[in-house]
């Protein structure tokens, strides 16, 4: 069965990341919570997943140069009553919910003190280790945060997995953790777009590696009837999805293929069908995206902007990220 995980708490009927979404993925019956992790200036850990606060909220304040005083006033454009919620908050709200368990997206635009902040919050709230590691899944970016949690000992036997749009990044983290051959640290697993699981490089050369040494596979944002067909006959673990309620009939209504079977038995849509041609359009998209978010020169900015940022807001635009 696939471990629907609801995004950003349920942000497909609900404002992300606020506390209704959260109480409604948790009635819907969501197996994990995914939320992210900003931080204020003065070292307030918050529950957003963009680094300024205009998409959302009624002020627009970079969280990392605001402080909590200042980013606690703010109310939600969408439903005036809801403020944005600490991790603390969060992490109490886990503790009166026996079920919850959550995915603690941290964004590596923060400083990495952000951690060891994060791993405290939680003794604080409860000062029962084993109890956060059976319920927090850490998702980390880079692979100097893996070895910065490590060299600290704040990932240890957590679940621990590295999101990322790129193959290559997930690829360095699963050769990290290999090389490690140490069970505390273990990569629990990896979470990709939906669209890189298309590709021939992650179902034939990826994939066999991640089932042989036991590394999940998660996807995110799967939200289509067809994206689940394909999720399902990729034997993958978990859908990060805008609607855990929609997700979980359409996952039940799939046929899971055997664990034991690698990307080869994938099929490829043809390009005659319309979900042939997105799915083909889609991986060229992906590829060529990929080469340039992950280039030098796209970041080179010019009176603050770069070609990856502009990249990056064309592609949340149109709800690939």
């Amino acid at each position: 069965m696939v471990e629907i995980v609801g995004h950003r708490a349920f942000k497909g009927k609900y404002p992300e990341n606020t506390l209704l979404a959260f109480e409604k993925a948790y009635a819907a019956g969501a197996d994990v919570i995914e939320t992210d992790l900003q931080m204020t200036s003065d070292g307030v850990v918050v529950v957003n997943h963009d680094s300024d606060t205009d998409r959302m909220w009624d002020k627009n304040l970079v969280i990392s140069e605001s402080t909590w005083e200042e980013v606690r006033r703010l109310r939600c454009k969408e439903d005036g009553s809801l403020a944005m919620m600490t991790l603390m908050e969060i992490l109490e709200w886990a503790v009166s919910h026996p079920r919850a368990k959550l995915m603690l997206d941290i964004k590596f635009t923060n400083e990495k003190i952000i951690m060891i902040k994060t791993f405290a919050a939680m003794l604080e709230v409860k000062n029962d280790l084993k109890f956060w590691q059976e319920r927090i899944t850490w998702g980390i970016w880079m692979l100097d945060w893996y070895d910065f949690g490590i060299e600290t000992g704040v990932l240890k036997d957590f679940r621990v997995i590295v999101i990322s749009l790129s193959l290559d990044i997930a690829s360095q983290f699963v050769k990290r953790s290999l090389s490690l051959n140490d069970p505390h640290y273990k990569l629990f697993g990896i979470s990709v777009h939906f669209v890189s699981s298309w590709t021939s490089r992650f179902r034939l050369k990826l994939l066999p590696t991640l089932m042989e040494n036991d590394i999940k596979v998660y996807l995110w944002t799967v939200n289509k009837p067809v994206d689940f067909k394909y999720l399902c006959e990729l034997s993958i673990y978990g859908a990060i999805t805008d609607d855990p309620v929609k997700a979980r009939k359409l996952c039940e209504g799939q046929p899971m293929t055997k664990p034991s079977c690698t990307g080869k038995k994938f099929r490829i849509p043809s390009l005659r069908s319309v979900d042939g041609l997105r799915f083909h359009v889609f991986v060229k998209v992906y590829t060529i995206l990929c080469t340039l978010l992950f280039s030098k020169w796209v970041h080179i900015e010019v009176r603050g902007w770069s070609i990856a940022y502009v990249i990056f807001l064309f592609l949340r635009t149109i709800h690939f990220l």
